[in-house]
Formats: C-alpha cells, structure tokens, sequence
C-alpha cells in the first residue's frame, strides 16, 4: 500500500499556514501502536517533518498541533507509512498493529470518520491496482466500460457518505481526486499493458479513450504535492513523449530508456507546465529514474545536464547532482562501498568482509511487502541454481532487530544470509538506494559488476548464468 500511498514522500500535501490564512487552528494527533518496530513515529507535512513523537511506555503518544494548516499530512514508524487529514479543531487517535499495518489501522476521535472513509478508499484501490493487469488484457473498448464502471461505483459511495455525514471543501476535493486520478492513470498506463513494447496509433483506441485530459490541469496548485495527481502525471507525460520519440527514431519498439525518449519527456514537462514545484518535482524524478537505469555514461551525461538547465529547485539539484556521483561510484570496475551491517546476532559487520567470492546484493524493505516475499523466493530458486555464487539480503528499514528478525520468522525466511543497514540514511545515499529492487553484483575481489540489475527480468539470469561458468 505504501508505494501507492506514497512516492518517495511526495504525496503528501500541504497548506503551510500563514498568518493571513483564517482556517489555521489547533488540532490534536495521538495513538497507540501495538508490537512497535522502534520508539517512535515521525510527522510529516509534505517532505518535512513535523515533529518526531516519542512512544511512552504504554506505546502510546500524543501531540498538540498549535496553528495547523489544513492538508494530507503522513505518519511513519519502522518504515511504514500512512496519511492523515488534518483539519483545525480535529481530535484525531489511531492504533495499528505493525504485525498488519495498513488493514489494523483504525482511526478515531472527531475527523475520524473521513480518515477512515480515505483509508478505505486507498485500500481498495490498492487491491484494484493489482487486478488492473488482468483487466490490462481487455480488448479497449471492454476495458473502458468496465473502468467507468470502477469509477462510478467509487463516486456513488462518496455521494452517499456526503449525505450522511458534514464534509469539508478539503475532504470532497481529495476524496475525488483520489478516485479521478487514479482512473485517469489507468487509462494512461492501459496502452503500454495491453499493446506491450510496440508503438500503437491513439486511433486504434476509442475515440473518447483521452477525453478526461481536458479536465486536468497541470498547475493544480492545491494538489502539487498529492501522490494520486504524480501518479497520473508520470505515466501522462510518458504518454506525450512517446509520440514524440517514434517520430523522431522511427522505432517501433519502444525503449523506455531510450535517451531520445528521456529527453523528450523533459522538454515536455519543461514546456507544458507552469507550477515550479509540479515541474521541479516531476523533473527531479524523471531524472533519477533514467539515471538509476541508464548503461552510457554519454546518455547519463546528456539527460542529467538537461535537467540541471530546467530545474529551479536548488534542493533537487544538489539532490540529483550528489545521486550522479553516487552512481558513478558505482559503476562496475569500482569496489563496493563500505557500508556497516548489523547480523542477526546483533553484531555490527562491513559487508565487504562477507565477500569471499562472487556475491549479489539484494535489498528489501517492510513497507513493500510483495517484493519482500518475491524477492526471497526468487533467491532460493537462484540459490539452488548457483550455489557458487553468494547471495546476501539487507534490509533497508530503520527499526530494532528484533522486529527485523520476526518479520522473517513470520513468513519463515532464514535469517542466516540475511542483514540489517547500521545506517540507512547513511548507506541509502552511498548506495543510491531509491530503488527496492536494485541489485548489486559483485566479484570475489568486492569489484561491482553490475550496479542496476534486477534479478526479476531474464539480463539478470544470464549474467549469473556466464559468472557461473566462469567458476568452473
């Protein structure tokens, strides 16, 4: 749910409250946490933090919020997250069991009622994004209708909590961009699920398929940190390159690394919108994720001074100019990093000296749930099938070992490959660590091979396969 609910804690709203503004207050924000992952939870309002709120020894806590802006605002412990609507003259209590994060959380106290109706509504269309693969296979015309369908169902819930109960300007407006966001984004993913890598004319789609683009706005200044509006503009703009970059290579095929590609899609984010902060945001990340897959050193060159020209945000150009370097010390013929572990017997440890022979890094985190478990199957296949080459697992959170350790007895992985960050702000920048499902490989000497594989897609397969050989 996490990936849904929140994009590297964009995502998260908000207002800052101004002495001008009327509808700041006070607001209250407590709970309790049930077999908590480490001492305490972290407030958020948009990427900056609130405050740190410290559990007493009931596990519980509790904060006054004198001057609230009204706006989303996010919740994490042990690396999970969550959003709260936060609202002048709320009185808000949750309680989470961290053994069931997102299907415990119950909220309580005056507002709860439109958290809970919110938290519903993200669960369900959690649970939907997974089932949209498979409505992705539907012939286009039978996977719009029952896309409307989804939608309408979602609207006529809303209309009947409206009815029941008050609501604010602010609860209606994100109620419905959660549900219109997340149904324009379907429609922009659909192309690349049902007609794959291949080019395909708009004209073979209904001819109403893009009509919802005309009411999108790209300056939506009070959605400009929502994560169901970046979750629509990504795969949008994505769309708009594309257009652009068959015109320009003839490809039929498309390459979504393609710097041709990449850089199209800049210069439409550039050109198209005007908000600072939408465009700085989408330019930031647009980046880093073709830099985080890039193989060239030209291409990463070109596509990264691209940005630096657009971007007016100094914070994400320190940001994607420090993840630069970060990747190019990275780059294979380069030694791993020493970065510090801690073991299952809650001994600090330098992952080189782990390394004796050929190795693959891997990494995990609680809050994505699905690789986690995927993730470990798929190294036990490999596992078997390699077993001259040494595969170490690390866990990427910020919680006690003990919590580490239970959530890999709970879906019964041995703990005894497997690894804990000393630091993970420290190590998740020396390792350019946005990306879950980076894979480090490395050869006997600590010497990175390769820096960006994914040990999900067939290129991974093979390189172990060749490295395999290579110890006979």
């Amino acid at each position: 749910m996490k990936h849904l609910i929140v994009v590297a804690l964009i995502g998260i709203t908000l207002l800052s409250c101004k002495k001008e503004n009327t509808s700041c207050g006070l607001a209250y924000f407590g709970g309790e946490i049930i077999n908590p992952n480490n001492d305490h939870l972290v407030l958020y309002d948009s990427s900056n933090p609130v405050d740190t709120l410290y559990l007493d020894e009931n596990n519980r806590f509790f904060r006054t919020i004198d001057n609230l802006a009204p706006g989303l605002y996010s919740f994490v412990h042990g690396g999970e997250y969550q959003v709260v609507l936060l609202e002048p003259n709320d009185s808000i209590m949750i309680r989470i069991n961290t053994y069931d994060f997102d299907e415990s959380l119950v909220f309580t106290g005056k507002g709860s009622k439109k958290n809970n109706f919110l938290l519903g509504l993200f669960v369900k269309l959690e649970r939907e994004n997974t089932t949209m693969y498979e409505l992705g296979k539907l012939e286009p015309e039978v996977f719009q209708k029952r896309l409307d369908s989804i939608k309408q169902e979602k609207k006529d819930k809303l209309n009947s909590f409206l009815e029941k109960y008050p609501s604010s300007p602010l609860f209606n407006k994100v109620a419905n961009a959660c549900i219109d966001y997340n149904y324009f984004a379907q429609k922009e993913i659909y192309p690349f699920r049902y007609f794959g890598k291949h080019y395909v004319d708009p004209d073979v789609l209904p001819e109403d398929f893009y009509a919802f683009r005309k009411e999108v706005s790209y300056d939506d200044e009070d959605l400009k940190d929502f994560y169901p509006y970046y979750n629509f503009l990504f795969p949008h703009f994505n769309n708009l390159a594309l257009g652009k970059y068959v015109d320009q290579t003839n490809d039929t095929i498309f390459n979504r690394y393609s710097v041709h590609y990449n850089l199209n899609k800049l210069q439409l984010i550039d050109s198209l919108i005007k908000n600072k902060s939408i465009k700085n945001n989408l330019l930031k990340y647009s980046t880093r994720n073709f830099l985080s897959n890039s193989s060239s050193p030209p291409e990463s060159e070109a596509v990264y001074s691209s940005f630096m020209l657009k971007s007016t945000n100094k914070e994400h150009t320190d940001y994607i100019t420090n993840f630069f370097k970060t990747l190019k010390n990275l780059a294979p013929g380069n030694r791993f990093p020493e970065i510090e572990l801690i073991d299952r017997n809650k001994q600090n440890i330098s992952i080189n000296s782990l390394i004796n022979k050929k190795t693959v890094v891997y990494f995990w985190t609680k809050a994505n749930k699905n690789h986690f478990i995927e993730s470990h199957q798929k190294v036990a296949e490999l596992r078997a099938k390699y077993p001259d080459i040494n595969f170490i697992s690390v866990n990427v959170n910020h919680q006690d070992v003990s919590s580490w350790t239970r959530n890999l007895r709970k879906n019964r992985f041995n703990s005894k490959h497997e690894y804990m960050l000393r630091n993970p702000e420290v190590a998740n920048k020396i390792l350019a660590l946005y990306n879950i499902y980076k894979v480090i490989v490395v050869d006997e000497n600590s010497r990175i091979i390769s820096s960006n594989g994914n040990m999900f897609n067939t290129e991974f397969n093979r390189l172990l396969k060749e490295l395999s050989k290579e110890n006979l």
